[in-house]
């Protein structure tokens, strides 16, 4: 696997992670989080509900808004020096706000299937660190 692909797919893993409301193995990938960008992270996340939730132009438009304004509240989280527990609970706070916003944004339906969607990623990904 070459290096860009792997960037990318450990990127991806995190950032699902950090879309499940922290999973606590997310916490043991926090030094590699510390290399990607605030808007790597948003445009990748964006990117992963555009395909999975099938967004309009304009949910997309605003939650990628949404998703570098919560990034950017996550950075100093992930740069910081607090411990893991610190941490989880600070990212988990950020998380529920933005799960909030995004509520307000999202049709009922696809409010549902990203719930639907988070949890079946959270169990994939708990199941990869399992393994």
């Amino acid at each position: 696997m070459n290096r860009s692909r792997f960037v990318t797919s450990t990127l991806a893993s995190i950032v699902t992670a950090l879309l499940l409301s922290v999973a606590p193995g997310a916490l043991a990938q926090m030094d590699q989080l510390k290399n990607t960008t605030p808007e790597q992270r948003a445009k990748l996340q964006t990117d992963l509900m555009k395909s999975k939730l099938a967004l309009t132009p304009e949910q997309t438009a605003t939650i990628g808004a949404m998703n570098e304004k919560y990034a950017q509240r996550m950075e100093p989280i992930i740069k910081g020096s607090e411990g893991p527990f610190t941490k989880m609970r600070q990212m988990k706070q950020v998380s529920e706000a933005k799960e909030a916003e995004l509520k307000t944004i999202l049709s009922p339906d696809q409010f549902q299937k990203y719930l639907a969607e988070k949890e079946e990623m959270r169990e994939q990904f708990e199941e990869k660190l399992l393994h």
